[in-house]
């Protein structure tokens, strides 16, 4: 099967073509707007989240061998740290 390149393209020779394509199209013509790039995980700016010093208020989340547990804001960032946790282990 042909690739998408090799598809030879149907010209638009007709004017209701040209408008159904319009209509689809909501009018809209030329390039689309840039897709926005932002961060999958912001950075948390809470005192201490994601150390192994023991904070006040934090949640501590175990960590896998011999490394030492972190402690985490609760919420978003206990949840990141579990699942980072569960990665590292093969969810063991």
């Amino acid at each position: 099967m042909p690739t998408q390149a090799q598809r030879p393209r149907i010209p638009e020779t007709s004017e209701n073509q040209r408008k159904a394509r319009l209509a689809w199209n909501s009018g809209k013509t030329g390039k689309g707007k840039p897709m926005v790039i932002s961060p999958v995980v912001e950075r948390c700016t809470a005192d201490g989240c994601g150390t192994t010093a023991d904070q006040p208020g934090m949640v501590l989340v175990p960590a896998a061998g011999q490394e030492p547990g972190r402690w985490y804001c609760p919420g978003r960032c206990t949840a990141i740290g579990r699942a980072l946790t569960d990665l590292r282990t093969g969810g063991e």
